[in-house]
């Protein structure tokens, strides 16, 4: 009879919180609900098959979206106006050499339709992060330099699917 009612109140407990979370409009890291209007896209860019292209593509598809090949049989078409990457000196050693570099990601895109009606103004995201660089581990900070632009592009597609979100309800 006990363990009934300590089981129950566990129950409740768990209701409760996942009542509470979703209240607050909490959803987990990567869940993405798009909107009908994202759910055959078709992503014209410069560069389809580096910088944010590739990612923005497989964080669509990851979230039920269906990549197309032709913008003529897609529902909305993603343009990425711009792109622009760089590493600036922060900072320079006794040696005269660089011990700090800041990256920079910046992307601008917009949303239209087929025909080419505008769904959505172009926008520019941007996001810049700090890297301390120490010669005697040059060749491991060069790949933490890599993996770092790669997550900052991860982060800024996210950002232009939350943007689409936001901008053409959900």
């Amino acid at each position: 009879m006990r363990s009934n009612l300590r089981c129950g109140g566990v129950i409740m407990v768990a209701l409760g919180a996942a009542l509470l979370l979703s209240a607050c409009g909490f959803h987990l890291r990567g869940s993405v609900q798009l909107p009908p209007v994202l759910k055959e896209v078709y992503l014209q860019s410069n560069s389809p098959f580096k910088g944010i292209t590739p990612v923005l593509r497989d964080q669509l598809l990851s979230a039920g979206a269906k990549v197309v090949e032709q913008a003529e049989d897609a529902t909305a078409v993603i343009h990425i106006l711009n792109e622009r990457s760089e590493r600036r000196v922060l900072s320079v050693g006794s040696t005269g050499r660089a011990s700090e570099y800041e990256l920079y990601e910046e992307v601008t895109f917009s949303v239209n339709d087929p025909e080419g009606k505008e769904l959505l103004k172009p926008q520019t995201l941007s996001l810049t992060r700090d890297l301390v660089f120490y010669e005697a581990g040059l060749l491991g900070k060069v790949e933490e330099a890599e993996q770092l632009r790669k997550k900052m592009l991860r982060t800024l597609s996210r950002q232009i699917i939350t943007r689409i979100q936001v901008g053409m309800g959900r």
